[in-house]
C-alpha cells in the first residue's frame, strides 16, 4: 500500500524521495524480530512442549512488562536524539547515552534482586506443573540481566532513528536476528534448556547494542560531564514521566491479559494467548514500520518551522495514512482468524479468535492515533497521548471481569479491543481541540477496494485450511492472497491518494 504512495514530480510525505526508503530500511529493521518469532515459533512449540512453551512465553511477558516499565526513559529517548540531531549537538547525544544506560543498568540490578528474593512466591501463585517450578525459579533472576540488554539495544536502536541511518539498523537488526535464529535451531533439542534459550536471547540484544553503537559512532561525542545538564534532565525528566503514564497503560491494555490468563488458568493456555496476541501484534505492527521515519521528519519540522507546520505535515501525512491503514487492517483482521490454525495447527485454533478480536482493536488504533502520536510527541505534548491511554484502560479494566466471565481468554482481549477503540476516539477528540487536527475523509472508492481485498485474503486461506497443511510456508502460501488483495485495494485508492496534499519543504 505505501508503495502507492509515489506520485510525480512533486514529493509529498510519503512520496518524499528520502523518506519512502526510511520507511522500508525500517520496516525491514522492526520486521526481522518479527518474521523471526513467526519461524521460530512452530519449531519451539515441537521442541519444547507445550507445557515449557507457555513457561518461555510467561518469561517474555514479564519481560516485555518491565521494558515498559522504565520511567518512560525508552520512549523519550527518540525524540530528545531527534532534537540533538537535528541541532549537530554530538555531545548532548552522547551524554543522554551514557545517562540512559546508567538507568537501565540499575533498573536491570533492581529487578534481579526482586526476582531472587519474590520467585518463590510467584512460582506458588502461578499455575506452574511441578516439574517445571525449578525451571522458572532458574529464569525469574535472568530478567535483570535481559531487561537491561533489552533496553540498551532499543536505546541504540533509538540512536539509529534519530540521525536517519535506517539502511543500517536494518542491517544491524537483520544480522541479530538471523544468529539468533541459526543458533536456537542448532542449540535448541527436544525438551530444551529454557535456560540456554534466555542466555541466547540476551546474546541476540548484545550484538543488536555492540553493532549499533559502532555505526552509531560518529553521531555522539563522550564529554564531561557524562550526564545530560539539569536542564536537560529536568524536561527529559518530565518528558518521560508522561511517556511512562502513557506506557503504563500499555501494561495494562496487553501484558496484564497475560497475567490474568496465568492467573486463572493453567500455563499452557499462556502459550495458546502468547501465540495469538504474537500474531496480532506483528500484524499491527506493519503499518508502524513508518512511525520512526514520521516522528523524525515530524520533530524535524516543529524543529524548524513551528507549530503550525507540524500541523500542515499532519495533513499531508494523514490523508495518505488513515485510508491505506483501514483497508490494510480490515483485510488483516478477516484473515487471521484463518492463518493462526494454519500457521501452528488446529489444536490453537483459539489462539486465532485471540488475535482475531485483538486486531480488530489494534486496526482502529493505529489508524486513528498513528500520525496524532507522531504531533504530539514531536511537539512535546505527550500528555494528551497519557489521557487517551488512560481512557483505554479505564474501559478496559471496567469491561475485563465480566467479559471473561462470559467468554473465557477471548473476553480477556475483547474487553481490551473494546477499551483501545474508545481511547483512540477520545484521542481523536482531544487532538481536534488542541490543534484543529482533523481527517480529510475516506476516498469514495475505498469501501468496494476493501470489499475486494477482503474477500481475496479470505478466499485465498481457505484452501490452505481445508487441506490440513500446517506451518510457516503455508501461511505463507496463505499470505499470497493478502499481498494480492492489498495492491488491488490500492490500485484502485490511488487517484484519491495522489489527489491530497502535499508537502512544501524536504530535508537533507
Amino acid at each position: 500500500m505505501l508503495a502507492g504512495f509515489r506520485h510525480g514530480s512533486r514529493t509529498g510525505a510519503f512520496g518524499s524521495p528520502r523518506l519512502l526508503p526510511d520507511v522500508g530500511f525500517s520496516a525491514l529493521a522492526q520486521a526481522a524480530p518479527q518474521l523471526t518469532n513467526l519461524v521460530l515459533t512452530p519449531f519451539l512449540v515441537h521442541r519444547l512442549g507445550l507445557d515449557r512453551f507457555g513457561v518461555w512465553s510467561l518469561i517474555l511477558v514479564f519481560l516485555a512488562t518491565l521494558t515498559v516499565l522504565d520511567g518512560g526513559v525508552g520512549a523519550s529517548l527518540a525524540r530528545f536524539h531527534t532534537y540533538h540531531a537535528a541541532r549537530g549537538d554530538r555531545v548532548g547525544t552522547g551524554r543522554l547515552v551514557t545517562g540512559s544506560l546508567i538507568v537501565f543498568v540499575a533498573l536491570g540490578v533492581l529487578v534481579t534482586a526482586l526476582a531472587v528474593l519474590l520467585s518463590a512466591t510467584l512460582v506458588s501463585v502461578l499455575d506452574v506443573p511441578p516439574g517445571l517450578r525449578g525451571d522458572v525459579r532458574r529464569l525469574l533472576p535472568a530478567l535483570g540481566p535481559l531487561l537491561t540488554l533489552a533496553l540498551t539495544a532499543n536505546s541504540v536502536s533509538a540512536l539509529l532513528q534519530a540521525n536517519s541511518r535506517f539502511r543500517a539498523l536494518a542491517g544491524v537488526s537483520v544480522g541479530s536476528c538471523v544468529m539468533y535464529a541459526v543458533a536456537v535451531t542448532v542449540l535448541v533439542g527436544q525438551g530444551g534448556d529454557l535456560l540456554l534459550l534466555a542466555l541466547l536471547t540476551a546474546g541476540r540484544y548484545l550484538l543488536m547494542t555492540v553493532a549499533g553503537l559502532a555505526v552509531a559512532a560518529g553521531h555522539l561525542r563522550i564529554r564531561r560531564p557524562l550526564l545530560p545538564l539539569r536542564a536537560e534532565r529536568r524536561e527529559f525528566g518530565s518528558y518521560a514521566l508522561r511517556m511512562q503514564l502513557s506506557g503504563f497503560t500499555v501494561f495494562l491494555n496487553g501484558e496484564i491479559d497475560a497475567l490474568v490468563v496465568a492467573a486463572l488458568l493453567p500455563v499452557r493456555y499462556v502459550g495458546v494467548y502468547a501465540a495469538g496476541y504474537q500474531a496480532a501484534m506483528g500484524l499491527r505492527s506493519l503499518p508502524l514500520y513508518a512511525f520512526p521515519p514520521m516522528l523524525t521528519r515530524m520533530t524535524q519540522v516543529f524543529t524548524t518551522r513551528g507549530p503550525r507546520g507540524a500541523a500542515r505535515e499532519f495533513r499531508v501525512l494523514q490523508a495518505r495514512w488513515l485510508p491505506a491503514v483501514l483497508t490494510y487492517g480490515v483485510v488483516v483482521t478477516g484473515w487471521v482468524g484463518l492463518a493462526v490454525p494454519i500457521w501452528l495447527g488446529p489444536g490453537l485454533a483459539l489462539s486465532g479468535a485471540v488475535a482475531t478480536v485483538l486486531l480488530a482493536g489494534y486496526s482502529v488504533q493505529v489508524a486513528l492515533t498513528g500520525v496524532r502520536t507522531c504531533f504530539v510527541r514531536a511537539t512535546g505534548r505527550p500528555g494528551h497521548e497519557t489521557r487517551y491511554s488512560w481512557c483505554s484502560t479505564v474501559v478496559n479494566l471496567l469491561l475485563t471481569v465480566p467479559l471473561t466471565l462470559l467468554f473465557g481468554v477471548v473476553g480477556v482481549v475483547l474487553a481490551t479491543a473494546i477499551g483501545i477503540t474508545a481511547g483512540s476516539l477520545y484521542f481523536v477528540h482531544l487532538c481536534r481541540r488542541l490543534a484543529d487536527l482533523r481527517d480529510v475523509g475516506l476516498p469514495r472508492r475505498w469501501l468496494p477496494a476493501t470489499v475486494l481485498a477482503v474477500v481475496m485474503a479470505v478466499s485465498g486461506a481457505l484452501p490452505v485450511l481445508w487441506l490440513g497443511w500446517h506451518g510457516v510456508l503455508p501461511l505463507l502460501l496463505a499470505g499470497l492472497p493478502v499481498l494480492a488483495g492489498l495492491a488491488a485495494a490500492g490500485g484502485l485508492l490511488l487517484p484519491g491518494l495522489v489527489a491530497g496534499p502535499f508537502s512544501e519543504e524536504e530535508f537533507p
